[in-house]
């Protein structure tokens, strides 16, 4: 059976009774439901509590004239796309641009064609409904059906106005949302898996926001991009509402959500702004938001963050920080230092650790510990990484050349595994300088393990085909999965300084390092202790046969030349590293 089309409802305003009889009955005939009234002001008021899908106004109208009712038409959201007619008998040039003027879609002259005017309406609406959809494409997300970032403004900016126009009642709340884990569920299951979970989420985001607006006109989702959403919020207690909202979305998010065979969890970071407390128009708003979000991914919060002007500098130091450190990777002021690695038994050199460093002629010498977090959020981490590579081959080459040789131990991030190709960057840069592979020692931590096991694995594997040993950083401070050690190719565990610090005066630092040792030696792996600062340290690590130890009881990190300098002599320096009596 064919579903019959509803018919195109007409609001007809006419003061003349002849005339608005004249245009219901046709439009009647023509399959059209209408709505008349005899002024404008009973027409506003039908426009704002109806449905229509056209208006057809005449000019001359007591109480509120054609324009000025289409001027007030234009002025109210959810009319102004709303295609308007105007009717009069006035056809001279500036009575059709005052139309047009106050926003009128077409303009009929009197005496009115009653042939051409169903059809006329019917074009009308036709390119009304094309308009619709074009606004549609460009202010809604095509995968989730939510508004996009471009319909996020227009949604903050009338919630600021409407509360503009009445101070003190209402303010505004922009929440902004990050969905974690997204990129492992596509690299794992594939981009339609992945769109599907991101629709279901996206799908119970908007499910406790409407069941948190009481009145259903208050609260907006919107997805900004990729996993990125936002909900505007307006409310006489804007920032309160928003804190608690908040929590309920972390709260309904902390069990698994379903996305065909699947069960999905989603880690959020949140942040939360408001308006007038931290910013007057939308763009500022949005920004403050995110900002605040983007504290919470940096501390690892679990709850929502409010803004506060402090994050805005912070955010600003950290983009003259960012855009300092790409300017230091492309004009290579970089340097690498090496910390000395050495045996237990005997003191002397089994290799190097090669550790960057940065001097910025404006900001001076920047800490490992500020540009590395900063490299791994924006990406420099993977030209990093490939520098790295490439400085520590070359100085290899130079120690050849110089009659001295050692390995040198190079930290790679977990997204030179999932992003790059470890393997070929090292066989290129081997292969540059004309040196074995053999010669460079991969390090990744422990906690870089978990992000993405299946793409580290794989390219551990292939570094280690290449002959480079593979070594575990700061063992004991991650997750410690034994199944790790059994499923990676790994030759080295590094014991994390922290547990060498108290090593002496804290058993149960002294009982973790015996079991990681006690591990290492059934299953054949070399253990290194880093952080060594003290006799005692080393005597400790010497008795339960730690195989090598690094820190600044061995040396601080130095040069390539001072590292020649001090270890290319035959006999080990007993000033290194004791050696065992």
């Amino acid at each position: 059976m064919t579903q019959l089309l509803k018919p195109a409802r007409v609001l007809i305003a006419d003061d003349d009774v002849i005339s608005l009889l004249f245009l219901v009955e046709t439009l009647q005939q023509a399959g059209f439901e209408t709505v008349s009234v005899t002024d404008g002001a009973a027409a506003l008021e039908a426009a704002l509590t109806q449905e229509f899908d056209v208006a057809l106004l005449d000019v001359d109208m007591p109480q509120m004239d054609g324009y000025a009712l289409c001027r007030a038409l234009r002025a109210t959201d959810a009319l102004q796309h709303l295609p308007v007619v105007m009717i009069t008998g006035h056809d001279d040039p500036d009575s059709i641009a005052r139309a047009y003027g106050v926003g009128a879609t077409d303009f009929i002259s009197k005496p009115v064609n009653c042939t051409l005017l169903p059809h006329r309406l019917r074009y009308i609406l036709r390119n009304a409904a094309a308009d619709r959809q074009i606004r549609h494409l460009a202010y809604h997300d095509s995968l989730t059906g939510l508004p996009n970032a471009q319909a996020l403004t227009r949604l903050v900016t009338a919630a600021i106005e409407h509360c503009t126009a009445q101070p003190g009642l209402e303010r505004v709340a922009v929440i902004h949302v990050d969905v974690q884990g997204c990129a492992r569920i596509r690299s794992i299951f594939g981009p339609d898996e992945g769109d599907e979970a991101l629709r279901s989420f996206a799908h119970r985001l908007s499910q406790i926001v409407v069941a948190a607006d009481e009145r259903g006109d208050r609260a907006s989702v919107a997805r900004i991009d990729g996993d990125r959403f936002a909900v505007c919020l307006r409310s006489t207690a804007a920032l309160e509402r928003g804190m608690s909202l908040a929590n309920q979305i972390i709260a309904s998010l902390d069990e698994p959500l379903a996305s065909g065979s699947h069960l999905f969890l989603w880690p959020l970071a949140v942040g939360i702004a408001s308006s007038p407390e931290h910013a007057a128009d939308a763009t500022t708003l949005i920004t403050q938001a995110a900002a605040a979000k983007h504290h919470a991914l940096l501390t690892g919060v679990t709850g929502p963050i409010l803004y506060s002007h402090e994050m805005s500098d912070r955010a600003r130091e950290r983009m003259s920080l960012e855009t300092a450190l790409r300017e230091a990777v492309r004009s290579e002021q970089l340097t690498l230092y090496f910390q000395p690695k050495v045996s237990v038994a005997d003191g002397s050199l089994v290799g190097v650790e090669a550790l960057i460093r940065w001097y910025d002629p404006d900001l001076g010498q920047v800490s490992p510990d500020k540009f590395v977090p900063l490299a791994e959020e924006s990406g420099l981490i993977l030209d990093i990484g490939r520098w790295v590579t490439a400085a520590a081959c070359r100085q290899i080459m130079n120690w050849r050349d110089e009659g001295f040789e050692t390995k040198i131990a190079i930290n790679l991030s977990a997204r030179q595994f999932v992003h790059d190709d470890p393997a070929a960057m090292i066989r290129a840069a081997a292969a540059s300088c004309g040196i074995d592979p053999k010669s460079i020692v991969v390090e990744i931590t422990e906690s870089a393990l978990i992000r993405d096991f299946a793409s580290v694995q794989a390219g551990l594997l292939a570094v280690r085909e290449l002959g480079c040993r593979i070594a575990i950083d700061d063992f004991g401070t991650g997750y410690s999965s034994l199944a790790y050690l059994k499923a990676l190719p790994v030759d080295d565990l590094k014991i994390d300084k922290s547990f060498i610090r108290n090593l002496v005066a804290d058993p149960v630092d002294a009982a973790i390092c015996k079991a990681v040792l006690s591990l290492a030696h059934e299953v054949e792996l070399n253990v290194i202790a880093e952080g060594v600062e003290s006799e005692a340290q080393l005597d400790w690590l010497r008795r339960h046969a730690c195989n090598e130890v690094q820190g600044f009881l061995v040396a601080h990190p130095m040069s390539g030349r001072e590292v020649v300098d001090r270890y290319s002599v035959r006999e080990p320096s007993r000033a290194s590293v004791p050696a065992a009596s």
